[in-house]
């Protein structure tokens, strides 16, 4: 596993957390900053029946590119490569924007955008992610912020926990998803489990938690970092 030289985070150990870098309480955990790239390591399970499922491993690179006006804001081109390990070479997969703009932070993933966080963040704050799109209402609440977070071997000194839901109907359907963010670093862990239960008479065990359909997604920062720095001889 690579680190980067970040005074933000530390490697296989726990450090007690400095004063937060961020003026703006909460608006440089999404790091946009042009020319940063981060590296996640991508786990997924897709069900697509009762006992047929489909499970994947592979990476995800992510770049900040130039920026450019929307609509009088500024927003960010992020270039999402992908590859099924660090012996592949990278391959475009698609490319989303992200901007900040005033109080929130908006990602278009494509082609839908989410509000991904609200300023200023504040444990307990809840807003609906989905207000710019026609998916439906959330209660996504932040469950902690300028706290440190612990991510693989990796600890990170200011992130920001958000819960998207955390829904579990074990005789219907689960939906339980999180994101973490880390101060001048930007995503660093994203979880979502969303299945649709067994629930038809004859076919299965109504109740005991046997999958139909849905999918399971683990995505968890490696490398985090800038194209633009030189190493200095």
């Amino acid at each position: 596993m690579i680190c980067t030289a970040l005074a933000l985070w530390s490697c296989g150990e726990d450090v007690a957390a400095e004063k937060p870098t961020d003026p703006d309480q909460g608006k440089t955990y999404f790091y946009l900053k042009e020319g940063q790239y981060r590296i996640y390591n991508v786990y997924e399970i897709k069900y697509e029946a009762v006992d047929m499922s489909d499970t994947l491993e592979y990476q995800i690179r992510e770049e900040v590119g130039e920026p450019f006006n929307n609509n009088g804001s500024t927003s960010h081109t992020i270039r999402r490569y992908s590859r099924l390990n660090s012996q592949e070479s990278w391959e475009l997969d698609s490319i989303w924007s992200a901007r900040v703009e005033e109080d929130i932070a908006v990602s278009v993933e494509n082609n839908v955008p989410f509000v991904k966080l609200v300023f200023p963040a504040i444990e307990g704050r809840e807003w609906d992610r989905n207000i710019f799109n026609v998916q439906p209402e959330t209660d996504t609440k932040i469950l902690s912020f300028d706290e440190p977070y612990t991510v693989g071997l990796n600890t990170f000194l200011h992130a920001m926990e958000v819960e998207i839901s955390n829904l579990d109907d074990i005789i219907v359907s689960k939906d339980v998803r999180y994101e973490v963010y880390a101060d001048s670093i930007g995503l660093v862990k994203k979880e979502y489990n969303q299945l649709l239960y067994c629930s038809t008479a004859g076919q299965c065990e109504i109740g005991a938690g046997i999958i139909q359909s849905g999918k399971y997604y683990r995505e968890t920062l490696i490398e985090s970092g800038n194209i633009y720095d030189v190493e200095e001889d």
